[in-house]
């Protein structure tokens, strides 16, 4: 058996030490079990959803995803399976959309600069790459990133909002009359370079028709 450092994501990927020979094998299992299922189903974003696939083109999606799985098995075998970014795939097995992975995103780099900071850094000297992939790896090991995200985007959508934004937000009559004068004053400077210009020659042959 081995000891491994686990990160616990909303402890700030702070790390718990376990020694796997202290799990009872049942729950070793489990833990194997759940830890393959997550390599095995790397890299399918490009394929389908089930979800409204039907005949060939619903045992193609599948036929395509069990070849990727093979695939991932055996780079596990031959130590070839790298760490990757979050896996864009809802507990359902659909694909996560652009904009829900960028609201995960956002969550998870907020938790990321909260505990830079509480680790006594300052963001500002943490390059944005860095902070991007901790938020990524964040995400993947924890997928309530994502259906937080979901609910979020969801009660954005549903929310419909009525304002009389000219009953809130007024014009400055100042500003206004500002932006009034730097446009005329831009017309003056563009009439006045005009009208310094030596007008074009005209081409020998206008010329000598005009004789």
């Amino acid at each position: 058996m081995a000891i491994l450092n686990i990160p616990v994501t909303k402890a700030g990927n702070r790390q718990i030490e376990i020694d796997t020979a202290s799990i009872p094998d049942e729950m070793y299992n489990l833990a194997v079990e759940e830890g393959l299922k997550i390599l095995l189903n790397k890299g399918m974003s490009k394929v389908p959803a089930a979800k409204g696939l039907e005949g060939k083109d619903l045992d193609d999606a599948r036929n395509s995803a069990y070849l990727i799985a093979e695939a991932n098995l055996v780079k596990l075998k031959e130590g070839k399976m790298r760490k990757g970014r979050a896996a864009a795939v809802s507990k359902d097995g659909t694909k996560v959309s652009g904009v829900v992975m960028t609201e995960a995103r956002r969550l998870a780099k907020e938790v990321v600069k909260n505990e830079i900071r509480a680790a006594g850094m300052k963001i500002s000297h943490v390059e944005a790459s860095e902070i991007t992939k901790a938020a990524n790896e964040i995400i993947a090991s924890d997928p309530s990133y994502i259906e937080t995200a979901q609910a979020n985007i969801e009660a954005r959508t549903a929310k419909v909002v009525s304002v009389n934004i000219k009953s809130l937000v007024h014009e400055s009559p100042k500003l206004v009359a500002a932006a009034a004068k730097r446009k005329a004053e831009s017309a003056v400077q563009l009439s006045s370079k005009q009208a310094g210009k030596v007008a074009p020659r005209k081409p020998k042959a206008e010329a000598q028709a005009g004789h």
